[in-house]
């Protein structure tokens, strides 16, 4: 019997490989309690920092120590990877100084995208699914044309709005707030 589920799964995991699927997960506030980054780029508006601007996602992006692991979400991304899938990590930040950044999730993420656009992203590049915590995350998803998937927000972030789980009759992750 045990052999037979490891063939199965052996055999799942190799379909899901050989295609390439991924599964794509917003970073902000899905994988990465990243209130703390903000506050600060915020704070620094009394410096002339323009909400927003280069000099905002400069701070924001290079305070990603501030920021905390949402573990529940890491180990559903883990599980997707253990099944085959390639993680990918997509956010709508503007991309300055993000090397350290991308570096921090290498043993996550088989690739990082800063992007706004992201369901143009996914619907050409194999994906399955994208976990979001927004209900423009559900809404691009829908766009793309691929499973939508909540994770719940830590009710410590401060970004309160564009947050209606189960609007669009999407998924919750179990154990992701």
């Amino acid at each position: 019997m045990k052999l037979k589920i490891f063939a199965i799964f052996a055999a799942a995991h190799l379909l899901v490989a050989s295609v390439n699927l991924k599964v794509g997960f917003d970073y902000d506030d899905t994988l990465s309690f990243s209130t703390p980054a903000f506050d600060k780029a915020f704070a620094a508006e009394t410096d002339g920092v323009k909400p927003f601007g280069q000099e905002f996602w400069q701070i924001v992006n290079k305070n990603y120590g501030l920021e905390e692991p949402k573990w529940g979400v890491i180990f559903w991304a883990l599980l997707f990877k253990v099944a085959g899938f390639d993680v990918v990590i997509i956010t709508a930040r503007l991309p300055v100084d993000t090397e350290d950044l991308i570096a921090k999730w290498s043993w996550l993420h088989d690739g990082f995208y800063f992007t706004k656009e992201k369901a143009r992203l996914m619907k050409n590049s194999h994906y399955a699914a994208f976990v979001g915590d927004s209900d423009s995350d559900m809404e691009e998803s829908d766009k793309a044309g691929v499973i939508a998937i909540r994770a719940r927000r830590s009710p410590k972030s401060s970004y309160k709005e564009n947050y209606s789980p189960g609007k669009y009759g999407e998924w919750i992750l179990p154990f992701s707030g």
